[in-house]
């Protein structure tokens, strides 16, 4: 064993110190990047200019995080609408809508339907915090490989743009026009760098030329189709008329909201009354996350893939699944109407900006939470109309799809056995969901509620084309190099930077390793899937001198036979 390149061997305190050294010395190692060392890059590579561990200069942080921030907020208030219209609440003189929070304040039918809709949300997310605990999605990814990952982020991203097509449709002209200035910013004016004054302390004040249409694409793009639907709007070149076609295209069809929206809000637990919980909605519920949940790991994969970081182990999978979970319930608790799920058009801003620092998610967040607490602040981004919002995302969602289809690279795309397992689910995810949709009533097994989870797993293309990819690829004979599951494309595929474990838990990561019990807990950085008794693995190290030392039968040590060691 211990011939073997590849046997893992105890690492000495100086090992780990000179690897720390050499990470120490990494110019990209949990440095902030100076604005005078970014401009000096080469941006016409395809690298990120700000990778996980690259935070920008603080000063820069609210800029880039409003971008990331935006796409969440307007996926939200649209979940937020889309129930108070479901629900019956639509009609109240008072809606207030705050980043996926919605109340009233008089006693109305719709305050039993939310009640029961945040205890079902409540009890599903639950569900879901159980499951990534148990450490159950870590081990199916086992069974999950490319031809699993790539069809069914191809599908989510085809599915999401189908989203953007009723809102782009509002006024084609300013959806076109969101569009262009995108591609302008992002593809043409990508090598143009702008002189800004800089200051510190080597240079003191000085000029540097900075590349403001590639970092700040989605921002620019956004303020200009705002600017110009203000202009059509104060001009009356857009029709007031709310049946004509055009109007949503105003910055004014909202303008009430942001008048009643007060300047705090502080959502409180269970401000509907207690909640209360129905079969039939914890079924509808569970399905959903249930759904979510299969398409996780390919969510996760594709978002590996498009930050240049490793494929996610088993214990980040796992803490993913389970704080999606727990912030779901939170949400629910507080009178949200959605869950926390993986917003995978951050992607589209990443692939456009080329900024995926983990310092401006966190900033994101923070932004996000200030639009939902300080009323007026949330209120001004429900002006954006809906044309340009639908341009944005059409943007990004394609950008989705551009991540899927080059994560079947990872295969060899030479096999007639990969080509048609790609074909198939592809296939079956995108044109069996629409059928399903079409015809619902064509499934009858005699229980309403095993039919309506039925209806809702084949409507969904993620989970079909999924699905049906992991069953053949799993079934289907194949060498591992043929799936892309070979640990030599993996390499080849990884980036080759220099870079801090990302999935790491800041601070408490090295305490963690030293607490034994957390090899077997599924959500800690120090969990081994494959740990089992200290026996067996001195069993693994040395059978001989386990052998010795434990007198049992031993079976297949060398020759496959049977021997009792005495």
């Amino acid at each position: 064993m211990d011939g073997f390149p590849d046997h893992e061997q105890p690492v000495s305190e100086d090992q780990i110190v000179h690897v720390e050294q050499i990470m120490d010395g990494c110019p990209d190692h949990q440095q902030p990047v100076s604005e005078d060392q970014i401009v000096e890059m080469d941006i016409s590579h395809n690298r990120l200019l700000y990778t996980v561990d690259k935070p920008p200069s603080p000063l820069f942080w609210p800029i880039y995080g409003i971008q990331q921030a935006l796409l969440g907020i307007t996926g939200a208030l649209s979940a937020a609408v889309l129930i108070t219209n479901r629900i019956g609440a639509d009609e109240l003189p008072e809606v207030r809508v705050t980043a996926g929070t919605c109340g009233r304040k008089r006693t109305s039918p719709w305050k039993i339907r939310m009640r029961e809709i945040q205890g079902n949300l409540m009890l599903a997310s639950g569900t879901q915090f159980l499951l990534g605990i148990s450490g159950i999605l870590g081990f199916i990814m086992k069974f999950i490989g490319p031809l699993t990952v790539a069809p069914c982020v191809t599908t989510l991203g085809m599915t999401l743009c189908g989203y953007m097509i009723p809102l782009c449709e509002q006024h084609w002209g300013i959806a076109s026009m969101s569009i262009l200035l995108i591609l302008l910013f992002s593809l043409f004016l990508v090598k143009v760098k702008l002189p800004f004054p800089a200051c510190n302390g080597e240079k003191k004040c000085h000029v540097i030329r900075y590349p403001l249409f590639q970092l700040n694409a989605m921002l620019l793009a956004m303020a200009a189709s705002f600017l110009v639907c203000h202009v059509l709007t104060v001009t009356d070149t857009l029709p007031s008329n709310s049946t004509m076609y055009g109007h949503m295209a105003r910055t004014d069809v909202r303008l009430s909201a942001l008048h009643d929206a007060g300047w705090f809000y502080i959502p409180l637990p269970f401000k509907y009354g207690p909640p209360t919980i129905s079969g039939s909605g914890y079924v509808s519920m569970l399905t959903i996350t249930m759904t979510v949940v299969i398409q996780l790991p390919g969510v996760y994969q594709a978002v590996a893939l498009g930050t240049e970081v490793p494929s996610p182990p088993s214990h980040a999978i796992n803490r993913g699944l389970a704080v999606d979970g727990l912030s779901g319930a939170v949400g629910g608790m507080l009178g949200g109407v959605c869950a926390s799920v993986v917003y995978v058009q951050s992607l589209g801003v990443i692939a456009v900006t080329k900024v995926a620092s983990r310092a401006v998610f966190v900033t994101a967040a923070f932004l996000a939470i200030l639009m939902g607490v300080i009323g007026k602040f949330g209120a001004v981004f429900s002006l954006i109309p809906d044309p340009v919002i639908g341009g944005f995302g059409l943007v990004t969602m394609s950008m989705v799809i551009a991540v899927g289809v080059s994560m079947f690279r990872l295969v060899n795309l030479s096999s007639s056995r990969n080509l048609m397992i790609i074909g198939f689910s592809l296939a079956l995810g995108l044109l069996l969901p629409d059928w399903v949709a079409k015809n619902d009533n064509s499934i009858n097994t005699g229980s309403k509620e095993f039919d309506q989870v039925i209806v809702i797993l084949l409507s969904t293309p993620m989970f079909v084309s999924s699905f049906v990819g992991c069953a053949l690829d799993n079934l289907a004979p194949g060498t591992p190099e043929e799936r892309g599951l070979s640990r030599k494309q993996d390499k080849s595929s990884s980036q080759d930077v220099c870079t801090d474990d990302p999935y790491k838990l800041p601070y408490i990561s090295s305490l963690l390793s030293r607490v034994r019990c957390c090899v077997f807990l599924p959500i800690s950085p120090a969990y081994d899937p494959d740990i089992s008794c200290r026996q067996c693995q001195r069993r693994k190290r040395n059978p001989s001198q386990f052998a010795a030392d434990n007198p049992v039968v031993l079976t297949g040590l060398d020759t496959g036979t049977e021997d009792r060691v005495l």
